[in-house]
C-alpha cells in the first residue's frame, strides 16, 4: 500500500479522506492545509502520491504548490474541487495529473485513481523524491 499526504484545507473533508484512505490500507503521513506547506511535507515524508484540493485558503494553490513539487520530485497528484472550472482544470493539466475528482469523493473514484497512480498511469512510473 501506499503512503499519501493529503493536502485539504477543509479538516472534516481532511479527516474524511484520511479514513477512507486508511480503510484501503493506506497510511497518511500528513495531511497538510497549506499550499505553503507542501514542499517540506515532501521533502519530509516522501509520499507516494499526493491528494491536492486545488482551491487553499494560502498564497499558493493546489496547482501552484504542485509545480513547486514537480521542480524536486516527480511525486503523481490527484487533484480535488468541489469547484470544478474549465480554467481550474486546464492550469491542473500543466502538471500532469493522475487525475481530476469533483467532490464529494467517491470512495470507488478514489480508489481507481490512486491504483492509477501506483501503476504508473501518468506515462511514466512513479518516481517519487531522492534523498
Amino acid at each position: 500500500m501506499a503512503n499519501v499526504l493529503i493536502v485539504e484545507d477543509e479538516p472534516i473533508v481532511a479527516m474524511q479522506i484520511q479514513e477512507s484512505l486508511e480503510a484501503m490500507g493506506h497510511k497518511v503521513p500528513a495531511i497538510v492545509d497549506s499550499g505553503d506547506e507542501v514542499l517540506a511535507a515532501v521533502m519530509r515524508g516522501k509520499p507516494d502520491l499526493i491528494l491536492m484540493d486545488i482551491k487553499l485558503r494560502s498564497f499558493i494553490d493546489g496547482v501552484d504548490a504542485a509545480k513547486r513539487v514537480k521542480l524536486v520530485c516527480d511525486t503523481p497528484v490527484i487533484y480535488l474541487t468541489a469547484y470544478p472550472s474549465k480554467g481550474s482544470q486546464d492550469r491542473a493539466q500543466g502538471t500532469d495529473p493522475v487525475a481530476y475528482l469533483v467532490k464529494p469523493i467517491s470512495d470507488k473514484a478514489l480508489g481507481e485513481a490512486i491504483a492509477k497512480a501506483l501503476s504508473g498511469g501518468r506515462g511514466a512510473a512513479p518516481a517519487g523524491c531522492e534523498g
